[in-house]
């Protein structure tokens, strides 16, 4: 659901909770109005930020800040890490919108209170809390046979703070495109196809309930479902109308908060959680996987985090984390019981202490920060007959991770930032052990590491009828030990292969013009090269990382005709170039240019209406070779909200 602008002009940028220093954006409900968003693409809207998908709305999708891969990328929902100790990045596609409030992008930097570190950066979802008493309702649908509907009711009585939402999405999600036939440089064979086996059913909810206590203290506990059911085409040339995956996942938590227990300007939050993700990948004639799969794999995972801050003077503030958690794997296969991966466990935990400088003459804030990161690992072996054996050998890392940032006030309205870290990421199981099948094991991995760096100014601005948020970072990033698999015998084993380096600029512009019309730019150019030895990769363009990106998107807002209706529109441009396909840059993307534009209506009754279109010249594109992205789509949704107040300029 989204709130009205109506009062007064929006706020023309929002700083991060978080971390003031770190190159961030936000995301909040008093974004643009549009029918059948996503968590993907309000990311890929972001500057810094590329998401790989592999199909329309609701698929697998993986992002990358600043040239990172998607392993390097830390994703939390309410303070729980969705990321898996078995790897492979997180799903953003499985992340469902319809209860989350606000979405913070930390790029290269990752702020102390998260505990564990990140090389390219972390996103923070955060789920709203009730406010008011409302009801809220809203239905859809648009292209490819899809539809979607969500309910939620919130209430407060006194300190309580009760809240319920479900939501749903089906999908058919048979788009034509165009098939290569896998000769992207022979079009003489290319073909007119609809995508196959790729429906999308799904359903996901929230119960949320928060206790005020006395002083400005909060417990709030949650319990959050998500069922998915979807099937898997492949590539476009090899489609599968057999291949299936469900996922479900099922996250609990309990938090308590409070700004009181620290002392003025301090704060106290102690979050402990559950997770559990299930999924069930059905692969009967081996289209997508190397082998007949029937594979049933469990992660479990329990954990606490505690982080405080507290101002000691009015020039020094102490911040700290301890974090800790347990991680468990459980594979199974029903048609391959012998090659169906090795249970496994995972301890982490994590400290740091962080000290925030407030050098007045110089209007300069100092902050530096040091915390240590332990892993401990094990899983069950083979024998020679693929028998489990008794736990192998653990595997331990422990990672110091140091930062330090400096935040000049060079105005009112002006401020310049810089920061310099050392960041990690520790190998997965699958990475460590694999899973007796395609994958191969190798406990000698060593953890990635990067050193970041980034400087720009910020401009946040307010006149009478103008606003103005821009910020700029030039930003730099050595990663050395990367980790990738090589392919040889017909399997596959990860290997430290060697190194990158990444040097780009990131700027992003938030403009309010009188109270209707807004403009918001985001750019992004990357120089991420591939630097291990091999004279076939070297200096050559990491795959799949874009030299330029550009986003933009002009608005009129809120033209208020009566009190009860008002009407608003936008245009949006989304431009990559600069791409390959390949690690030897053999294979490029052509650069593309989409277009998007809607509307939406503010209606008497507490009613809402909004309209969408997305790639309206139904260009023919894709992220990932052979894995088609739709052509033009086009969404309409209907809301409803009990509490929603009166239209005014």
């Amino acid at each position: 659901m989204y709130e009205t602008i109506v009062t007064a002009p929006p706020a023309a940028g929002e700083t991060a909770r978080e971390d003031r220093a770190a190159a961030s954006s936000v995301i909040s409900r008093d974004r643009t109005p549009r029918a059948a968003e996503s968590v993907p693409q309000l990311l890929s809207e972001q500057a810094g930020a590329t998401v790989t998908r592999l199909g329309g709305l609701g698929s697998t999708a993986t992002l990358s800040l600043r040239g990172s891969t998607a392993n390097q990328v830390l994703v939390y929902l309410d303070g729980v890490p969705l990321n898996s100790a078995t790897g492979g990045g997180v799903d953003l596609g499985a992340i469902p919108l319809g209860d989350i409030e606000r979405i913070e992008i930390y790029r290269g930097m990752s702020p102390i209170g998260f505990g564990a570190s990140a090389i390219g950066g972390v996103v923070s979802l955060t789920t709203a809390v009730a406010k008011d008493k409302r009801a809220e309702l809203e239905v859809g649908g648009g292209s490819f046979g899809t539809y979607y509907g969500s309910i939620r009711e919130a209430g407060t009585r006194g300190r309580l703070h009760l809240q319920v939402g479900v939501h749903a999405l089906t999908s058919q999600g048979d788009f034509p495109y165009l098939d290569t036939r896998g000769t992207n440089r022979n079009p003489a064979d290319d073909l007119a196809a609809r995508r196959r086996n790729n429906d999308l059913h799904q359903i996901d909810g929230m119960v949320s309930a928060a206790v005020d206590l006395p002083g400005d203290r909060r417990v709030r506990a949650e319990l959050m479902l998500f069922e998915r059911t979807q099937g898997l085409p492949g590539q476009s040339t090899l489609a599968n109308p057999d291949a299936r995956l469900g996922t479900s996942r099922t996250t609990g938590l309990l938090t308590y908060e409070s700004s009181d227990d620290l002392g003025p300007g301090g704060r106290l939050r102690a979050t402990a959680y559950g997770n559990t993700l299930w999924s069930h990948f059905a692969d009967p004639h081996a289209r997508i996987n190397a082998i007949r799969t029937d594979a049933r794999d469990l992660t479990y995972t329990t954990g606490g985090t505690v982080d405080w801050r507290r101002v000691a003077r009015h020039w020094l503030t102490f911040a700290g984390v301890l974090d800790g958690r347990y991680d468990r794997f459980v594979p199974s296969d029903a048609l391959s019981p012998t090659l169906s991966g090795s249970p496994g466990t995972r301890l982490f935990g994590a400290a740091g202490l962080e000290a925030d400088v407030w050098a007045q003459p110089l209007r300069l804030d100092v902050i530096t920060s040091l915390r240590l990161e332990g892993v401990h690992e094990t899983t069950s072996g083979r024998d020679t007959f693929y028998a489990f054996q008794a736990t192998s050998a653990p595997v331990d890392h422990v990672l110091p991770i140091a930062r330090l940032a400096l935040v000049e006030a060079l105005a009112p309205w002006l401020s310049l930032r810089a920061n310099g870290g050392r960041y990690a990421r520790m190998p997965s199981l699958i990475e460590l052990y694999g899973n007796t099948g395609y994958l191969l094991g190798n406990t000698s991995l060593r953890p990635e590491s990067g050193l970041n760096t980034d400087v720009g100014p910020v401009v946040s601005w307010r006149g009478k009828n103008t606003q103005v948020f821009w910020s700029t970072a030039v930003f730099a990033s050595w990663v050395s030990d990367l980790i990738a698999y090589q392919i040889g015998g017909g399997r596959a084993r990860a290997e430290n292969i060697g190194s990158a380096r990444l040097l780009g600029i990131e700027s992003s512009a938030n403009l309010v013009l009188g109270s209707h019309a807004r403009v918001v730019v985001a750019a992004t150019f990357t120089d991420a090269r591939d630097t291990t030895a091999r004279e076939t990769y070297n200096g050559r363009q990491l795959p799949l990382q874009p030299r330029y990106r550009l986003y933009a998107r002009p608005e009129c807002r809120a033209i208020a005709f009566s009190p009860s209706l008002a009407l608003g529109l936008y245009a949006d441009l989304d431009a990559t170039a600069g791409d390959y396909l390949d690690p030897a840059n053999s294979v490029g993307v052509p650069g593309r240019l989409l277009v998007g534009a809607g509307l939406y209506a503010s209606l008497p009754g507490g009613f809402g209406l909004r309209a969408s279109g997305r790639n309206l010249a139904d260009s023919a594109i894709h992220d990932l070779a052979n894995y088609p992205l739709p052509g033009r789509e086009l969404y309409l949704s209907l809301a409803w909200s009990s509490s929603q107040p009166p239209t005014k300029e």
